[in-house]
């Protein structure tokens, strides 16, 4: 549905525009676990 609505053709285009997607995510996920552990372990 995503690819659909972006007008890819090809499920390889948007999968790869999904894991950039998800690789920006865990990063931030990272980031913020480690303030939090910072913030506790303080």
């Amino acid at each position: 549905m995503i690819g659909k609505l972006l007008g890819h053709n090809d499920i390889e285009t948007t999968a790869r525009y999904a894991h950039l997607a998800q690789d920006s995510v865990h990063e931030a996920a990272e980031r913020i676990a480690g303030s939090i552990a910072a913030d506790v372990l303080s």
